[in-house]
């Protein structure tokens, strides 16, 4: 008679324990299933994914300075951008921001300065005798009312549109000083111009085209009858 022993059971548990350490191995060093992305939200994924490479590489210009940040994906703020000009705009603008006017007073060259600027239509224009500043500015829609209207209505419908520039405020900066010569005065004139666009961002750079600075003194030479004069 042959007699079948019943097996360990301490034999039997340490197995059972082994098995289950094996399969909680294998289970960890498995990779996790992705759920597969359809329709707009693959679209949405790769959109941000792609934008977010942009941004990420995009590097900056040296004399560019972002005083502010509104964010990359998440847009929770407007920035603000202000380009400092290079050494060979300097120089430029040196040619194009000065005038000398002889025969002239600080005064009469100040009242001068002034009425070019409201002529030009820059509003309000203020003038500080003591220290011979003025400065003034001027606001201008860039696109037309239905342009902002349908853009409005394009953007809550579909959602993210390219930035377009909107509008714009340039900033009038001139000193009037007397020369070495008492019957001489100086007149050195600045614009700077505000660009924003759709989203609220800014972009403020000295401007630096020659009709701007033409126009400008052409105004003041009238006032000042340094040519001749409409009569």
């Amino acid at each position: 008679m042959t007699i079948i022993s019943p097996p360990d059971a301490r034999a039997t548990g340490f197995r059972h324990r082994l098995r289950v350490r094996r399969a909680a191995r294998r289970a960890t060093n498995r990779p996790a299933a992705v759920p597969p992305v359809h329709g707009r939200g693959a679209l949405a994924l790769a959109c941000a994914g792609l934008f977010a490479a942009l941004t990420g590489c995009a590097t900056k210009p040296a004399n560019e300075r972002q005083i502010g940040d509104g964010g990359s994906l998440v847009r929770y703020s407007s920035s603000q951008t202000e380009v400092d000009l290079t050494d060979a705009e300097q120089q430029t603008l040196r040619m194009l921001s000065d005038r000398r006017y002889a025969d002239a007073t600080q005064a009469r060259v100040l009242d001068a300065v002034a009425g070019a600027l409201r002529a030009q239509g820059y509003a309000p224009v203020t003038v500080d005798r003591d220290s011979g500043l003025v400065e003034a500015g001027r606001s201008d829609t860039l696109i037309p009312k239905w342009r902002q209207l349908l853009r409005g209505a394009l953007k809550a419908r579909i959602g993210m549109l390219p930035t377009k520039p909107d509008h714009e405020r340039v900033t009038a900066i001139v000193t009037v000083r007397a020369g070495r010569d008492t019957h001489v005065a100086i007149v050195r004139a600045r614009f700077d111009r505000t660009v924003w666009d759709s989203a609220g961002d800014s972009r403020t750079k000295t401007v630096m085209e020659p009709e701007y600075y033409q126009a400008f003194f052409a105004e003041v030479d009238k006032a000042m009858c340094a040519t001749k004069c409409e009569q």
